[in-house]
C-alpha cells in the first residue's frame, strides 16, 4: 500500500513539474508572452488637479526613479517626485497583474504624496501595456481611491514609461 501511494505521489509530482516546464511562447499560435522582471528606469509626468483641501500641490508633476519587479507580481520603487515645485523622495511597494495581449495593472496602496496627510489610506491604479519585446512599458493613471472611497473623476492626467535596465 505504501509503495502504491508513493508511486502515485511521484507520478503526480512529475506531472506538475512537467506542467511548469511549458514554454512561455508556443509555436502553434506564434504568440509570445512577456512579463515584468528586473530593474526598470521609470518616468511619469502630467498634471495634478485635486479638490480642496488637497489642492496645494496642483499643477505640473513628474516622478523619476528606479523600480524593481520580482517577476511574481510585486515591485518596489525608489523615486524623486516634483509636485508643482515641491520635491518628494520616496520608496514604495506595489503589486501587478497581467491581462491579455501584454496589458497589465499596477496597484499601489498608501502611495506617499504630499497632498494627503500622513495615515490617510489611498490606492492608485495604473493601466499599462508592454512594448518592444517587454523591454518598455507605457502606463496611465486609471484609478484613485482616498479613505476607501473611489474617486469617479481622478482629476489628474499622469502618464509614464518604464525602460528595462541591463547591468
Amino acid at each position: 500500500m505504501k509503495r502504491r501511494v508513493l508511486s502515485y505521489l511521484i507520478a503526480a509530482s512529475m506531472f506538475c513539474a512537467i506542467g511548469d516546464l511549458s514554454p512561455i511562447s508556443t509555436a502553434a499560435n506564434a504568440q509570445v508572452y512577456f512579463y515584468l522582471s528586473g530593474t526598470y528606469a521609470m518616468q511619469f509626468t502630467g498634471n495634478v488637479f485635486l479638490p480642496a483641501p488637497f489642492n496645494n500641490y496642483n499643477g505640473p508633476f513628474s516622478r523619476n526613479g528606479v523600480v524593481f519587479f520580482d517577476g511574481a507580481g510585486n515591485f518596489q520603487a525608489n523615486v524623486v517626485a516634483n509636485y508643482n515645485g515641491t520635491i518628494s523622495r520616496d520608496v514604495f511597494v506595489g503589486t501587478y497583474i497581467f491581462g491579455p495581449q501584454g496589458t497589465f495593472t499596477l496597484t499601489i496602496n498608501n502611495l506617499p504624496i504630499p497632498a494627503l496627510p500622513p495615515g490617510v489610506p489611498n490606492t492608485f491604479g495604473f493601466d499599462g501595456v508592454l512594448a518592444n519585446n517587454g523591454t518598455q512599458a507605457k502606463l496611465t493613471l486609471s484609478s484613485v481611491s482616498v479613505g476607501g472611497q473611489a474617486l469617479p473623476n481622478i482629476g489628474s492626467v499622469i502618464t509614464g514609461e518604464l525602460i528595462k535596465q541591463y547591468h
